[in-house]
């Protein structure tokens, strides 16, 4: 049977919800339980070009976070995400030490391979292993994810992901792209899987990922409670407690709570996150997430919610902006006097 390994990423997806402030003390917290959760990947925020605050998990130097890591646990990786949409300079970056940053995930569109494949090259250029992330797997045709998959192994990364970003994968789906994968990847890569729980799949998605036994080592993504973007991630607790029961894992599943108690407990009452009908519906309609997000704030009916989303095409389906959004609401909804 494959290796199954945990990425956690509590500190980086986790932070849509609070704008990443977590407080200094709460970031190294967490990290430290994660540790002693046995978690193979801590992932400890994002690499952006924007000026750098203690208290929040955005980073914009290495030694910034290597001073987060502090001593490392043996074998566990300790990584950041770069993405395309926030341009964070390669210069910007320094080459892995020893005592520091691991593992650097790169985002990336599908309309952008070339510049991705160069950026990524650099990435490992300097030492690093490399998460191949491609954004929005679903726009993927079968060929297609099958030529990204053997061109970026040709760098020999770490992993290379099915990244569901608007969490509306079917199970039939996950299966098709990790079959993909698992033909087209390089031998001795691993095979990612990054959920979001937009449709309540994520769970049932990642067992059914964690079966496939397929002939590559996996890597699945999850976060404490689930915290994340939208309907949030696969919750870090329910995947560890499943394979501590099914794949001989040893993680300790009381760390997760500790981090519930002493940091995100305070942060839920004040930003909750998780499933409702408004992420449900953006799913099934293939839109951006953060529509969901902005509407609910206007006390619209579901009913009326849906016309709106169902009235989103093209690229805006994935190009959010709070204009677009009002400018949809005022259209269909106020202009109509509801």
């Amino acid at each position: 049977m494959n290796k199954v390994s945990i990425l956690d990423c509590t500190l980086r997806d986790g932070g849509y919800v609070n704008n990443w402030e977590f407080g200094e003390n709460n970031i190294r917290f967490i990290r430290s339980e994660l540790d002693k959760l046995n978690v193979n990947i801590i992932e400890l925020g994002f690499m952006r070009n924007e000026p750098y605050h203690p208290h929040r998990s955005i980073f914009n130097s290495v030694e910034q976070v290597t001073d987060i890591i502090g001593k490392k646990k043996n074998g566990t990786l300790y990584a950041v995400l770069i993405e395309m949409a926030n341009y964070f300079p390669p210069e910007m970056l320094t080459p892995r030490t020893t005592g520091g940053l691991d593992f650097i995930r790169y985002s990336f569109w599908m309309k952008c391979l070339d510049e991705a494949y160069e950026y990524a090259s650099q990435i490992v250029d300097m030492g690093y292993n490399l998460g191949v992330q491609p954004t929005r797997v679903e726009q993927y045709s079968e060929s297609q994810y099958a030529s990204m998959c053997e061109r970026f192994s040709k760098l020999r990364p770490y992993a290379i992901y099915i990244v569901d970003t608007f969490g509306l994968l079917s199970k039939e789906q996950l299966i098709k792209y990790a079959r993909i994968a698992d033909e087209h990847v390089g031998e001795g890569i691993r095979i990612g899987y990054h959920a979001h729980n937009n449709m309540q799949q994520a769970f049932s998605n990642a067992t059914t990922f964690a079966e496939l036994d397929l002939k590559h080592d996996i890597v699945i993504d999850a976060s404490v409670y689930g915290m994340g973007r939208g309907a949030g991630n696969l919750n870090l607790e329910m995947i560890c407690n499943y394979l501590n029961s099914f794949h001989n894992t040893s993680f300790n599943i009381h760390h997760a709570f500790e981090i519930w108690d002493e940091c995100l407990k305070e942060i839920y009452s004040r930003f909750p996150w998780g499933y409702n009908l408004e992420y449900f519906i953006a799913a099934v309609n293939q839109c951006n997430p953060n529509y969901a997000t902005y509407l609910m704030n206007k006390n619209m009916s579901i009913a009326d919610y849906s016309r709106v989303i169902k009235s989103i095409s093209g690229d805006d389906k994935f190009l959010y902006s709070d204009k677009k959004a009002e400018d949809l609401y005022r259209a269909l909804i106020k202009g109509a006097g509801r």
